[in-house]
């Protein structure tokens, strides 16, 4: 009785609070001129009020009103697009520009103070009519006939749903909650499992076996056994869907705070070989005396750091792909064993992978960037200021905290108990403390036009060759970069041939090959 009496209270406050909400005073509306109209709450929402969890995943069922009354109401209170008769769902923009549907509260705002919680002017909620799903069983997303019928029962609409805690409702109008199957007790047990037969419940939707996961992952609920082994055995179909939403699922699981878990999980349940089979393939790979886990344990314990501190997609990419590579490239077995450009090779790895998974152009870059230059060597005392600039023209400076942070990952990752040690530290302070030399071609006090006009030149390959041997020059010692001494260093130059030119030019990776072969016996590097 206490358990019922909490969720009651619990589903008042929410009432409570959507009626204060101005994004949805199309609510209060929809009763006054549907006077038989039902109203529920669905999904995902439904299970988060419960679970006293937040988000803003909105999803409505209307019952007993026809579709072309609903779409009137609608484009009347905001702005409705009829995203295709073939799901039979309203896409719902709140139309609150208007100052005449802003409630009290809101217009009698002073500057500078905040409006109800989540007032927010661009939601988009999904309102539907109650629907039937006749699936074809090809495990495709859009593979159902779907038909509409505002007279159907919310039960049976609900019977459509892919698991029980996502298969309940909320009527609106009576706060009741509708609970046909036992999505509430598989709530309270922390249980994932789907509405009816799992394994016919998948062939509708394969990305399902995803979501299972990603669902688990993000509520920490274990996936009841059936359940479970149908995500094992179906778990090749995955390789039917679009990357697109397994995009989508995939970096739901990775932006969880408990990302370490669910990685795991896909290699248990057979998914991540015909997702990620690179990642698969460290799987029990050992590695030498500097660590402790295999290859996929240290990949996905890195990552898990990366979850804990919070760091962004980018560094989760990157701490789950930096050692993509060890498998491929390892050499000898036991604590001698080596993985001898494994961030180079890594770094390409990385990239068709992102790409394979379609995400973004800018997102493929950085991620590959942070691998391939994760490797970077440094001890304090040995290594000159010069030195750090080379470091930062190959890292970036718009890199150095992901760089930074990706390297505590890899750190924690290989059970390392401090996750910034001194010379890491020290390390950081640098690269910022020489963020203002200049390190870059463009950092040069001369351009080359300035440069053709001074020495009377034709635009050329040989503008390039004498800009990089100035820049080889300043990164040694910055104070060389004014005007004067360039244009002076620029004559001399000029009487070098091109390939003197070219033997100038500061080749950063160059310089760090022949730092790993000096150090690599002698100086830790920074894990």
């Amino acid at each position: 009785m206490a358990l019922e009496a909490k969720q009651n209270e619990t589903i008042q406050k929410f009432l409570k609070d959507l009626a204060e909400d101005p994004n949805f005073l199309f609510v209060e509306k929809f009763f006054k001129k549907f006077k038989d109209g039902e109203l529920f709450l669905v999904g995902g929402k439904v299970r988060d009020v419960l679970l006293g969890r937040d988000s803003y995943d909105y999803d409505f069922v209307v019952r007993k009103v026809k579709g072309e009354d609903l779409e009137k109401f609608l484009a009347k209170e905001g702005s409705v697009d009829f995203v295709g008769k073939s799901f039979g769902v309203f896409k719902f923009v709140p139309g609150l520009g208007l100052e005449a549907k802003l409630s009290k509260n809101v217009k009698n705002l002073k500057p500078g103070q905040d409006g109800p919680k989540k007032f927010n002017l661009a939601t988009a909620f999904d309102i539907a009519l109650p629907r039937t799903d006749h699936a074809f069983m090809t495990g495709g997303y859009k593979d159902f006939e779907i038909i509409s019928n505002p007279d159907l029962s919310i039960e049976k609409d609900l019977s459509r749903r892919d698991f029980t805690v996502n298969a309940m409702a909320l009527n609106l109008k009576t706060g009741d909650l509708l609970d046909p199957f036992n999505g509430l007790e598989d709530l309270k047990n922390k249980i994932i499992k789907t509405v009816g037969e799992p394994n016919e419940r998948f062939k509708e939707d394969f990305t399902r076996l995803l979501r299972a996961i990603r669902f688990s992952v993000q509520l920490y609920f274990k996936i009841e056994p059936e359940t479970y082994k149908a995500i094992q055995k179906l778990a090749s179909n995955i390789t039917s869907m679009s990357m697109e939403r397994i995009n989508e699922e995939l970096t739901k699981i990775i932006s969880a705070p408990n990302a370490e878990f669910g990685f795991e999980l896909l290699q248990k349940s057979n998914l991540l070989k015909y997702i990620i089979p690179e990642l698969e393939q460290g799987v029990g790979v050992s590695q030498n005396k500097a660590h402790i886990y295999s290859v996929f344990e240290h990949s996905v314990k890195s990552l898990g750091f990366a979850a804990q501190r919070n760091y962004n997609l980018n560094v989760r990419l990157a701490a789950l792909f930096h050692d993509i590579a060890k498998p491929k490239v390892k050499s000898g077995e036991g604590p001698d064993s080596t993985f001898y450009n494994h961030d180079i090779v890594g770094g390409k790895i990385t990239k068709k992978i992102l790409q394979r998974l379609k995400y973004p152009n800018e997102v493929v870059d950085k991620v590959s960037h942070l691998v391939r230059y994760h490797m970077f060597f440094y001890s304090i005392g040995e290594i000159t200021d010069a030195a750090i600039r080379r470091l930062l023209v190959r890292i970036g400076k718009d890199n150095i905290n992901e760089a930074i942070q990706l390297r505590i990952c890899d750190r924690l990752g290989m059970g390392r108990p401090k996750a910034k040690p001194y010379k890491l530290m020290e390390l950081e302070k640098r690269l910022h403390e020489v963020q203002m030399d200049p390190i870059s071609v463009k950092m040069l006090k001369i351009d080359g036009l300035e440069l053709m006009k001074i020495l009377n030149m034709k635009p050329g390959p040989k503008i390039g060759l004498l800009l990089n041997a100035l820049l080889s020059e300043v990164l040694e010692n910055p104070k060389l970069n004014t005007e004067a001494t360039l244009t002076k260093r620029l004559k001399e130059l000029n009487k070098l041939s091109d390939a003197e030119l070219k033997n100038m030019s500061p080749d950063i990776d160059k310089y760090e090959e022949a730092k790993k072969r000096e150090y690599f016996s002698k100086i830790k590097w920074v894990e």
